[in-house]
């Protein structure tokens, strides 16, 4: 079995209803690369590619990229919390091993 980390990336559409844009995935043991999964041309998706996002959980001065796992999943709330785009906590599930 594998364990899986993942966030899912919401905003509210036309009719003021929360839909589901991207959900950020990584495998516990792998790469540590964040996967994202979804739509790939949402302008934040891109933004967040291009720009990172900022690293509110430590309180550091540094910006936190894919790349970065865990940390960066754990960020993702943090930087998403407004009442168009919003992010969910980190949640775990396993999967079967390929």
């Amino acid at each position: 079995m594998t364990l899986m980390y993942f966030v899912d990336l919401f905003e509210l559409d036309s009719q003021a209803q929360q839909k589901k844009i991207a959900t950020f995935k990584m495998e516990e043991g792998g790469s540590n690369r964040v996967e994202v999964e979804g739509d790939q041309y949402h302008p934040a998706i891109e933004n967040l590619r291009g720009e990172g996002i900022f690293d509110y959980k430590n309180a550091t001065p540094s910006k936190l990229y894919p790349d970065d796992g865990l940390s960066f999943l754990e960020n993702l709330k943090y930087n998403f919390r407004s009442g168009y785009l919003s992010a969910s906590e980190v949640q775990k599930k396993t999967a079967p091993t390929p």
